[in-house]
């Protein structure tokens, strides 16, 4: 009974996403959205060629966090990437759904077991970091020289706030060596009813955890490389963001489509159909552009994820030096950051 009340609730959220986005759709015009997805044109080739610019930036980052005598292919390893990404825009829930399922594809279909998904974590703090302090200091030097007014400088602010938050909590657990990943799992290990379902091996935490110290702590040369990789990725978004709302006709310059793409993130971490939309549409109206580029922009990322998703399917997957089989897990010490690329 209660599993089915949980799938009506689902579903009644979703219907009242679909209608949103509905009556946003009718609300901006019809007519202007299809205009400004059509202008696009050829364009749209290039945004999706960006965003797999972006995905391979991923991709070379997360090989230093696996064993090289098991590591996949390059193109194995941007497939699932990819195919998570296709999880994250079909289930509209981001990146919640799409780390989740990268993890799980490169642990178990990668033949990584427990140093895969050590891999697919320690590139998501990685990134989550890069993506922070390019946030922090994007919201921080608006607020210090531009005359912000209304409600942006508010988001502005959170922003700022919690990129500061993030970052320095993740140095500080790093540099600290606090457990506290083990601390998590033992916590959620207590709760009721679910607690037993969700009960993970303590040797397991620990492995994962110290792969995931070991990548930020003890290979520096490694981690550059990882740091310029992730860097390279953010770039690649704002020039994504520039390249969709310049190709839709809106005046904007790269400095404004950094702040664009800045303002919209707390829309994309977990999307939800309808709200994500809205999102973008009032932080575009704040800014000063219309609600309607902000609101195909939303549409243009999802379609762009998809389709990079279709052109994976036809990568060739090569000659992987690693099985589906080999999911046993490896240990801590050989999924830590390597040393080669």
């Amino acid at each position: 009974m209660p599993h089915q009340k949980h799938r009506v609730v689902r579903a009644a959220v979703l219907l009242g996403g679909c209608l949103l986005l509905i009556a946003l759709f009718l609300h901006l015009g019809p007519a202007r959205i299809l205009s400004l997805l059509t202008s696009l044109g050829w364009n749209f080739l290039v945004v999706v060629a960006l965003f797999l610019a972006h995905e391979i930036m991923r991709t070379l980052a997360i090989t230093h966090w696996l064993p090289g005598d098991r590591r996949p292919s390059v193109t194995k390893l941007l497939r699932i990437r990819l195919f998570g990404e296709a999880a994250g825009a079909l289930t509209r829930t981001g990146a919640l759904t799409a780390e989740t399922a990268r993890a799980w594809l490169l642990a178990n279909r990668g033949g990584q077991g427990i140093a895969g998904y050590s891999a697919a974590a320690g590139e998501l703090v990685a990134n989550s970091v890069a993506s922070a302090a390019v946030s922090g200091t994007a919201a921080g030097g608006v607020l210090l020289t531009a005359t912000l007014k209304g409600p942006v400088v508010a988001l502005a602010h959170v922003v700022f706030w919690a990129s500061l938050v993030y970052v320095s909590a993740v140095v500080g657990v790093v540099v600290s060596r606090v457990h506290i990943l083990g601390a998590c799992a033992n916590a959620i290990a207590r709760l009721p009813i679910v607690g037993r379902r969700l009960r993970m091996d303590p040797e397991n935490v620990q492995n994962f955890e110290q792969a995931i110290r070991s990548a930020f702590a003890e290979r520096p040369a490694a981690l550059a490389r990882v740091v310029v990789l992730e860097l390279t990725a953010q770039f690649i978004l704002v020039c994504e963001t520039y390249w969709v709302i310049r190709s839709m006709g809106g005046a904007v310059s790269f400095r404004s489509a950094l702040l664009f793409e800045v303002m919209t993130r707390a829309f994309t971490v977990v999307e939800f159909v309808g709200a994500t939309e809205m999102g973008f549409a009032i932080v575009f109206t704040w800014l000063g552009l219309p609600a309607a580029i902000g609101f195909t922009l939303s549409l243009v990322k999802t379609v762009r994820s998809l389709t990079a998703a279709g052109i994976a399917i036809g990568l060739p997957t090569g000659a992987d030096r690693s099985s589906p089989a080999m999911i046993t897990p490896a240990p801590a010490r050989g999924a830590v950051l390597d040393s080669g690329s």
